[in-house]
């Protein structure tokens, strides 16, 4: 089966998010879509789905419109993995994966024997056997995830669209996902399309990347093609470092550099950044775009956010990869967050590896220090402590700590950006510039 978009413009309200947009899918691929927040990402696998409608332009499967669809046959043809989906009732986890084979079912008859053991193969594939009779309500964020791909693997479509799959599952299960959804394609002839924040992920897994930026397509082709130190350049206003990875030989973006990065101000707040598996990269590059001085810990060797702290030369304190925070690192990040005027904390998962970042951020409050919590994902799916890590969340607002969405939100950052002489150029503005010509210098790149 193929599915292709054809000059897809959409959005919300007044405002247009989707400007001409172009794609297609085809049997046997594993299609990346990528670009930073708020490009439109999920907005376009809205409209292929017909949870959005286009204002302009054609979503066709096969030659025939999905308009003129129902929703009953386009699930049969399309299966959807979306970025979030409230559990709303207690079904259990085998009960809502079964849902997955609705479109299947004869008029009339109920779930078979062959619907029934196919759900116990898929529990079993995504590591939810244990956890069939549990209520959907009483699951971590990441059990959550795995439950909602396993109920669009149910439903055996030739299709697949995922909404950042591997958002909130651990390093283990992020692997084993995106390698479950590799093998669908190349032994079922499925046809894929997730977007994706791990550029790495996607270099790694996808046959195919389709890069957008500011609401239109930058850059089709392979992972080789699409990740190229200009493309990114114009996606994310960053500087990147490619290389390959020594064990796969794909390519790895190995760190994103804002383009403008400034020697700290000494009139700034100096800032303790609590972060992990990716969470902190953009913070700490507007940070120090904006001439804050940052430390940040306790991270992991080679997790993305350690390896952009390296590139961005801040004060990282590191432990080694899957162990638990040393005292050593422990006690380097409580010095440092002793000499912080500011404790910023991403919506990084919790669990009894770095449960002490948590613990720190807590006793960084009872001290004085005012504590920001950045993120949108509720903290209750982030907490793989049964509970431990919630608790303190809940202490941490309750004396105090501000809830902001993103980092631009912060009043602080707002001043600074006000009052800079220095405007960073935009993706949009960097995209409009004269084909083969920078607007940067390299002086500008210091």
């Amino acid at each position: 089966m193929r599915m292709e978009a054809q000059g897809l413009h959409a959005g919300y309200g007044a405002k247009e998010v989707l400007t001409d947009v172009a794609l297609t899918l085809d049997a046997g691929e594993f299609v990346g879509l990528i670009g930073p927040n708020g490009c439109g990402k999920s907005t376009l696998l809205r409209v292929l789905t017909l949870a959005l409608p286009a204002r302009q332009g054609r979503v066709l499967l096969d030659d025939r419109s999905i308009a003129g669809m129902s929703r009953l046959d386009l699930a049969r043809l399309i299966a959807f993995v979306p970025q979030q989906e409230p559990a709303a009732f207690d079904f259990t986890v085998r009960e809502v994966v079964l849902m997955g084979r609705y479109p299947h079912r004869r008029r009339g008859l109920g779930d078979t024997e062959a619907d029934f053991a196919l759900v116990r193969r898929i529990l079993a594939e995504t590591d939810l056997l244990a956890l069939a009779d549990r209520p959907i309500t009483r699951l971590s964020g990441g059990e959550h995830r795995r439950v909602l791909v396993a109920r669009a693997l149910a439903q055996q479509t030739p299709l697949l669209l995922l909404d950042e799959p591997t958002a909130h599952l651990d390093p283990t299960h992020q692997v084993e996902l995106m390698q479950r959804v590799q093998d669908l394609t190349r032994q079922q002839n499925i046809g894929a399309l997730a977007a994706l924040h791990d550029l790495n992920q996607a270099a790694e897994y996808c046959d195919r990347l389709v890069l957008m930026a500011a609401g239109s397509i930058l850059a089709v082709g392979t992972p080789q093609e699409v990740l190229t130190s200009e493309n990114l350049r114009i996606a994310y206003a960053a500087e990147t470092q490619i290389g390959v990875n020594p064990v796969t030989g794909r390519l790895s973006v190995f760190a994103l550099r804002p383009l403008r990065t400034h020697p700290p101000h000494t009139d700034l707040p100096r800032i303790h950044v609590v972060c992990g598996g990716g969470s902190g990269v953009a913070l700490l590059g507007t940070l120090v775009q904006h001439g804050f001085a940052v430390t940040v810990g306790a991270l992991n060797r080679l997790d993305s956010d350690q390896i952009a702290a390296e590139t961005l030369n801040l004060p990282a304190a590191v432990d080694d990869p899957f162990t638990m925070i040393s005292p050593q690192v422990k006690a380097v990040c409580a010095r440092w967050i002793q000499q912080a005027d500011y404790i910023l904390m991403t919506d990084v998962p919790f669990g009894r590896l770095n449960i002490t970042n948590l613990e720190l951020v807590e006793a960084a409050q009872q001290i004085g220090k005012p504590v920001v919590l950045l993120g949108e994902t509720p903290f209750s799916q982030r907490d793989f402590c049964e509970g431990v890590a919630t608790r303190i969340f809940d202490r941490l607002i309750a004396n105090g700590a501000v809830s902001l969405p993103r980092i631009e939100e912060w009043p602080l950052l707002q001043e600074v950006i006000a009052r800079s002489t220095r405007p960073v150029l935009s993706a949009h503005e960097l995209a409009s510039a004269e084909p083969g010509r920078s607007r940067l210098s390299e002086g500008d790149l210091s």
